[in-house]
């Protein structure tokens, strides 16, 4: 989810400042982008991986995870094999955010892959694409690139597309359907979005919308007449549920791998998968051996909305470690409801944690950074600084943040001006009177660490852990 989809041709970290959350507002470093077989190949071999693909296999099978695609000594393990699909992620703003190519009525198109929201959205062909100030900007000065001229399979009369942003970035349009395609899985008529308006200051001059994979509720559909909205969305299918009903994706699980960042990723190079259906063979992936999985957290903030529903890919985390020191996971809390869930969101660059987590990891450093204030008060310790040891405690097990995601360095969090890095995790500002204060978020520098499967078939996430290395 992005309070603005800052990633244009700018700086990554002059764009990363204005990246909050919109709707719910231990390896060694690593240098290379790992795009192809051969460097997986390279790193598992490094560090003897092979040696423990058994043993994730049965793990993995244990947690009841299907395996994507079968290769013969998996087949003795009694690993569920999968129908599904998989695909690439490519990276965008040097690892800012993650896009994938989508195919509509024949022709693709890059949108970003966001968890933390649910609408498929692209700019129509003739969008109006506005300034500040509400005036009309041309088209090839605006950052969010043209998509498809009109819906296939008629406009859905009665509702329309309504989202905006903290930072005052907007778009409207209408829905409509279409033949949507990805991976391999083809949903034959698929409700999505063209923008005909929107205030898009923060692209990336890459992509020409989202794709959310988030639940149902979750969507940013409502009625043209105002009177039947009741301050609520109207909950459709978005393109991962009807692939799931339509049989394509079984069992009803996602993974996501984001590869471990490089010195300095172009827009499109390869930056993870993403498969459906289940996880890819551990013969492919790295993986750590440490696996945990937690229960996915139904809403429990009005503000919200929808009390009870599934929206986002919430979860409650035990707690973290700081070189060594174990600190017991305490977030913020609603009032008379109890804890705030975290959510794990790919759409989210920079993690943005309570307030004690953080404390406790710039502390660490000499001297402590202080919250830079032209930078949403964010912090942005030396860039050669001794970095702390950070693992976070999921489902009873560590998973250990590699140094180049817990600072952010090179093109997506350094400012050369001063030599200063963005530190990957933030602090999510509240007050003691919030009632229902902002959501943690677990974003894509944690995911860069433990691959995710989403669970849909027994409402839980699974994380393992992966050494990119």
């Amino acid at each position: 989810m992005h309070d603005s989809l800052s990633l244009g041709s700018l700086s990554a970290l002059a764009h990363l400042v204005t990246f909050v959350s919109a709707g719910i507002s231990a390896g060694a470093a690593g240098s290379e982008s790992l795009g192809d077989a051969s460097q997986l190949e390279r790193g598992r071999g490094l560090h003897g991986l092979e040696l423990d693909v058994d043993l994730n296999t049965l793990l993995i099978a244990d947690l009841g995870i299907a395996i994507t695609d079968s290769v013969l000594p998996l087949v003795s393990l009694d690993v569920e094999l999968t129908q599904g699909g998989s695909g690439p992620l490519d990276n965008v703003a040097a690892g800012a955010a993650y896009a994938l190519t989508v195919n509509i009525d024949s022709s693709d198109y890059q949108v970003l892959f966001d968890t933390g929201s649910s609408d498929l959205f692209l700019a129509k062909h003739n969008f109006v694409c506005e300034d500040a100030d509400g005036a009309s900007v041309e088209q090839n000065e605006c950052p969010l690139r043209a998509g498809p001229e009109a819906f296939s399979q008629g406009t859905i009369e009665d509702q329309l597309f309504n989202i905006s942003y903290g930072d005052g970035s907007f778009a409207t349009g209408d829905f409509g359907y279409g033949t949507v395609s990805y991976g391999g899985i083809t949903v034959p008529k698929q409700q999505f979005a063209l923008i005909n308006t929107a205030y898009w200051p923060n692209g990336n001059n890459f992509t020409s919308g989202i794709i959310g994979f988030a639940f149902p509720n979750n969507t940013a559909a409502y009625y043209t007449d105002p009177t039947r909205n009741n301050h609520s969305n109207i909950p459709y299918n978005p393109w991962l549920f009807s692939a799931i009903d339509d049989g394509d994706i079984a069992p009803a699980q996602f993974t996501v791998g984001l590869y471990r960042r490089g010195k300095n990723d172009t827009n499109g190079s390869p930056g993870g998968f993403l498969a459906l259906g289940g996880a890819p063979q551990p013969a492919t992936l790295p993986y750590t051996g440490v696996w945990a999985s937690s229960p996915i957290v139904p809403n429990t903030n009005p503000d919200l909305g929808r009390l009870g529903d599934y929206l986002y890919y919430s979860f409650h985390p035990d707690g973290f470690t700081v070189n060594g020191e174990y600190f017991k996971w305490t977030p913020p809390t609603q009032k008379d409801i109890g804890p705030v869930p975290s959510v794990v969101d790919s759409g989210t660059p920079v993690s943005q944690l309570p307030l004690n987590i953080i404390q406790a990891i710039i502390r660490t450093f000499d001297p402590v950074p202080f919250p830079n204030p032209f930078a949403n008060f964010w912090y942005l310790p030396p860039c050669n600084a001794t970095l702390p040891e950070i693992s976070f405690r999921i489902g009873g097990k560590d998973f250990a943040i590699n140094p180049r995601d817990v600072l952010l360095n090179d093109a997506l969090g350094e400012n050369p001006d001063d030599e200063s890095c963005l530190l990957g995790f933030q602090p999510l500002w509240t007050s003691p009177d919030d009632h229902y204060p902002p959501t943690p978020i677990f974003g894509a520098n944690f995911m860069r660490n433990a691959v995710v499967v989403h669970d849909l078939e027994n409402l839980q996430l699974i994380f393992g852990g992966v050494d990119w290395n």
